[in-house]
C-alpha cells in the first residue's frame, strides 16, 4: 500500500505524464491510419473515404501535415512558456509551495499533451506508406486536420484556463478543496474504548520492546496504518507512534516503539517499509499542511510588499469554513484496534485545538496593525464558536478571540475600530 501511495504521489505531480500518455496514442494512432491507407489503396475501394475531410492530392496533404506539424510545435513552445511565466508569478504571489498545486492541474498537462501528440502524429504521417506509392492519404491527412482543428479549440480553453489559475480565488479555493478533505478524514472514528485501550496497554508493559529506526531524513508523507495492525497483530504487538505525518524525521531517529510478545531482529525493517518518507510534505494525511498553504496566501497578502488584504480575508473564510464542518465532531483518538477488537497501534493526533492554532495564529500575529482582517477573523471564530458544541472547544475559541483584542488594544488603532472589535468580542461571548 505504500508503495502504491508513493507512486500515486509522483505520478500526479509529474507534469510530462498526461502528455506522454497521449503522446504514445498519438504514435499508435498515426501507424494505424498508416494501415487504413494502405489497406485501401491496395484493395481500390475508390468510394470508401468520401466521407474523409481531406479530398485533396498528395502535394497538398504532405503540405498540410508539414504545415499543421510545424504551427503545433511553435504553439507547444509558447504554451509551455506561458506556463511557466504562470508559476512564477504564482510562486512570487502566493508562495513556492503552492507550485504542485499547478503542477497537478489536469487541464494544464491535457493542453501541453494535446499539441504535443498533434506534432508528432503529424510528422509520422509525413512518413505514411500510402503517400510512397504516390497515392494522398486521405485517411491521415483528414486526422491531421480535425487534430488541428481540436488544437485551435483547445488554445483557446488554455488561454482562459491560464488566466483564471492564477486569479488569488481560484488558488485559494483549490488549495482549500484538498484541504477540507484532509480535515473531514479526521472525521472517521475508530472503535475503540479509551478504557479498554489503556487496560490492554498496561499489560504490554513487561513485554519485550524494539524501536523502528527512521531509513533514511526527511518529512513523514504518509503512514500504512492497516499495515502497522496486521504485522501488529501478527506478532501479538502494539505499534506506538513517534511521529506523524506532516514531522521532519532524521535518519535513525525512531518512528514507532513496538511492545510484542513474540519478535526477532529484521522486525525493525519490516515495520519500518509502512512509512513513506519524502523531501516536502503532502495532503494526503497531513491536514495541517493544506492549512499551512492557505495560511502562507493570507500572510503573503498581508505584507507590506502585496497589501492585499481582501485575499486573507478569503482565506480566513475557507479556514472557517473547514472548522466549522468539524467544531461539533469528535476527531479520531490515538487509539486503533484490528478486527479482532484488539489494541495495536496507538498514533498521534491531531486535535481541534492544534488545527485552530495553525490558522489562525500566524494571521493573527500579522493583521495586528490591518483593523479590517482582525475583524474579520474575530468574526471566523465567532462562527466556529456558535458551531462548536464542547464546552472546552468554545474556551479555547474565547481565549483565541481575547488574543486578537489584546493584540488590537496593543496597537495604535483607530478609537472606532477598536470599539467595534469590542462589540464583536461581547457578541461571541454571550452567543455560549
Amino acid at each position: 500500500m505504500t508503495q502504491l501511495l508513493n507512486l500515486w504521489n509522483w505520478l500526479r505531480s509529474s507534469l510530462w505524464l498526461i502528455p506522454c500518455v497521449m503522446s504514445l496514442v498519438a504514435f499508435g494512432l498515426a501507424l494505424l491510419a498508416d494501415h487504413l491507407d494502405v489497406l485501401y489503396h491496395s484493395t481500390q475501394q475508390k468510394a470508401w473515404p468520401q466521407w474523409s475531410i481531406y479530398q485533396g492530392d498528395l502535394d497538398g496533404a504532405r503540405l498540410l501535415l508539414s504545415t499543421v506539424a510545424g504551427s503545433m510545435i511553435t504553439v507547444a513552445g509558447v504554451s509551455f512558456s506561458i506556463t511557466m511565466v504562470a508559476l512564477s508569478l504564482a510562486s512570487n504571489q502566493f508562495g513556492p509551495r503552492l507550485l504542485m498545486n499547478f503542477m497537478r492541474d489536469t487541464g494544464n498537462q491535457l493542453v501541453l499533451g494535446t499539441f504535443v501528440s498533434t506534432f508528432l502524429y503529424c510528422l509520422l504521417s509525413l512518413g505514411n506508406g500510402a503517400g510512397s506509392t504516390g497515392q494522398p492519404p486521405a485517411i491521415s491527412a483528414s486526422i491531421g486536420l480535425l487534430l488541428a482543428i481540436v488544437s485551435v479549440f483547445v488554445l483557446i480553453y488554455f488561454i482562459h484556463h491560464v488566466s483564471s489559475t492564477i486569479r488569488a480565488e481560484q488558488v485559494i479555493k483549490m488549495v482549500a478543496r484538498e484541504s477540507l478533505t484532509s480535515i473531514m478524514c479526521l472525521t472517521q472514528l475508530d472503535n475503540c474504548d479509551h478504557i479498554k485501550a489503556k487496560e490492554t496497554i498496561c499489560k504490554w508493559s513487561g513485554s519485550d520492546s524494539f524501536m523502528v529506526p527512521s531509513p533514511r531524513s526527511g518529512y513523514i508523507q504518509a503512514i500504512d496504518e492497516d499495515g502497522l495492525i496486521q504485522d501488529g497483530h501478527s506478532l501479538d504487538a502494539i505499534v506506538e507512534l513517534q511521529v506523524r505525518p506532516g514531522k521532519f524525521i532524521t535518519d535513525g531517529e525512531p518512528l514507532a516503539l513496538v511492545q510484542a510478545k513474540r519478535w526477532h531482529k529484521n522486525e525493525a525493517t519490516r515495520f519500518s517499509r509502512h512509512f513513506i518518507i519524502g523531501h516536502c510534505r503532502t495532503d494526503d494525511q497531513d491536514p495541517e499542511y493544506g492549512v499551512s498553504q492557505l495560511v502562507e496566501v493570507a500572510v503573503r497578502a498581508l505584507s507590506p510588499g502585496i497589501n492585499d488584504p481582501h485575499t486573507a480575508m478569503g482565506c480566513i473564510d475557507w479556514l472557517a469554513s473547514g472548522l466549522i464542518q468539524i467544531a461539533d465532531k469528535p476527531l479520531r483518538g490515538p487509539y486503533c484496534g484490528d478486527e479482532h477488537g484488539h489494541i495495536r497501534l496507538i498514533r498521534q493526533p491531531v486535535d481541534f485545538q492544534g488545527l485552530v492554532r495553525t490558522a489562525f495564529d500566524q494571521i493573527r500575529q500579522n493583521a495586528q496593525t490591518i483593523p479590517v482582517v482582525a475583524i474579520h477573523l474575530l468574526d471566523a471564530l465567532a462562527r466556529i464558536h456558535r458551531a462548536a458544541q464542547s464546552s472546552s472547544r468554545k474556551e479555547f475559541l474565547e481565549g483565541q478571540a481575547r488574543q486578537i483584542l489584546k493584540s488590537a488594544s496593543a496597537c495604535d488603532w483607530q478609537p472606532h475600530d477598536l470599539e467595534d472589535l469590542k462589540i464583536r468580542f461581547s457578541g461571541l461571548l454571550e452567543a455560549s
